[in-house]
């Protein structure tokens, strides 16, 4: 892509959607880093009927004010033209936020696109461990991203998802399908100290690009966030860990995971089938975005049923780890799953 000059049009892809996009060239090939390996970016018209996220361009009075604002960040104001399909940004202003605002509302459109075809979300995260595919499934703070960097260090896993990931049953029977999408991950402060040493974790930090990495220490001072957060691209993840990022992979296990305060309650142990129902539905996402969800996001009932039972099919436990020790416990978790996973 040429990196100057006025805005151009491009084609965003996804296996559930096509939109389109109009910014500078210089905008569009950071949109496309960031969505790799997700979405795919290409010069060109959309076509009729697609939505279009713009930037750079003056919206119709008619359309609709839309704000997004996420914990610790700056306000990101969109205008929304419901008629013909435009989504445009409007501040904040700076190439970095442009590409953050219209990676994150070109997302959504494709979510919600795969929200209607029947695809089911569940925060969780998706790896691949020792040629496993396994959701690692549970809210904020469970542990998740820790342990997939771990296994990502320990050479033995693949990230393919850090959280919100998208499963859907395979049509011919043959289990479920884990799809992955762009979003910065979002790392605690005490994982890069454990992981890279301190050192090094304050030159990792220092090097990270996400805007909102300016604002975010303010959740660690008001006490909002004890361990403090930082935001990390997909290709800085990527480079720091020395990995390829997966698009996606067969899911062939549900770990339903939680950090321990004692080592005495770390432990592993199956779900039996009578629970796997109840503790599943605690992380099916009601809704497939976190923001901008305008764009109608019902999907056939059938299809989400056919996926729920295809997931409380799967092979399903609960590991429970020490945070300290997670570079010895995600070692033991691929141990067990080998045991007890069927190839």
């Amino acid at each position: 892509m040429d990196s100057s000059g006025p805005a151009h049009r491009y084609t965003v892809r996804s296996p559930f959607a096509r939109t389109g996009l109009t910014c500078t060239p210089s905008v569009a090939e950071r949109v496309a880093r960031l969505a790799s390996p997700y979405l795919t970016v290409e010069p060109g018209f959309s076509g009729p009927g697609a939505w279009q996220v713009i930037a750079d361009a003056r919206p119709p009075e008619d359309a609709v004010p839309e704000s997004v604002t996420a914990l610790g960040e700056v306000a990101v104001d969109y205008a929304v033209d419901h008629t013909r399909r435009h989504v445009f940004h409007l501040a904040p202003e700076g190439e970095a936020w442009v590409t953050q605002s219209l990676l994150r509302a070109t997302r959504a459109v494709h979510r919600t696109a795969a929200s209607r075809q029947g695809v089911l979300f569940l925060h969780a995260g998706l790896v691949e461990l020792d040629g496993l595919g396994v959701a690692l499934v549970g809210g904020s703070r469970a542990g998740k991203t820790s342990l997939i960097m771990a296994g990502v260090l320990r050479g033995s896993g693949v990230m393919v998802c850090n959280d919100d990931v998208s499963l859907t049953a395979r049509p011919d029977g043959s289990g479920v399908l884990g799809v992955g999408w762009p979003r910065s991950v979002s790392v605690r402060l005490d994982t890069l100290d454990l992981l890279f040493g301190r050192d090094r974790a304050r030159a990792v930090l220092a090097s990270l690009t996400h805007p909102a990495n300016r604002t975010l220490p303010v959740l660690r001072e008001s006490g909002a966030e004890v361990h403090g957060t930082a935001l990390v691209y997909p290709w800085e993840y990527a480079d720091l860990l020395r990995t390829e990022i997966g698009r996606s992979t067969g899911v062939d296990a549900l770990v339903h995971l939680s950090l321990a305060d004692d080592p005495s309650e770390a432990g592993f142990a199956p779900v039996p089938p009578a629970e796997r129902d109840g503790l599943l539905e605690k992380h099916v996402l009601a809704l497939p975005n976190k923001h901008l969800n305008i764009f109608g996001h019902e999907p056939d009932h059938g299809t989400l049923t056919r996926t729920h039972d295809a997931l409380t099919a799967l092979p399903t436990f609960r590991f429970r780890y020490g945070f300290r020790d997670v570079l010895r416990e995600v070692g033991r978790l691929a141990d067990h799953l080998r045991a007890r996973v069927p190839e």
